[in-house]
């Protein structure tokens, strides 16, 4: 399968908010959650947390799952993939491949 489509998979099985309560946050409010942000010191929610992304309105960070996850385990692309993959459940093929079919990054068999 091409590394996009598993990108995609992946992001339609872990919106960001079921990722961040998975993570330990507490997403409160109503409407669209929001977290005291892990990025930067705050004593008032001002990370918001959609289901295809977040955004920080105190520092302006923002990104999706995989941003998310990287940033807060300070790991590669290629390990957040892994790592989100067994959360969500998705059962990896022995490789990604990348545009037309070649072999591009090696993973796990899950």
């Amino acid at each position: 399968m091409i590394l996009r489509e598993r990108i995609a998979m992946l992001k339609r099985a872990l919106t960001v908010p079921e990722y961040f309560r998975t993570a330990g946050f507490t997403p409160k409010g109503m409407g669209t959650p929001s977290i005291l942000c892990p990025f930067h010191k705050e004593e008032t929610p001002s990370c918001f947390l959609y289901p295809d992304h977040y955004h920080c309105y105190g520092c302006e960070e923002h990104g999706d799952i995989i941003d998310a996850h990287m940033k807060l385990n300070k790991v590669t692309f290629i390990k957040a993939l892994e790592d989100l993959g067994r959360l969500a459940g998705i059962n990896h093929s022995p490789e990604f491949r990348g545009p037309g079919g070649n072999s591009r990054i090696k993973t796990f068999q899950g």
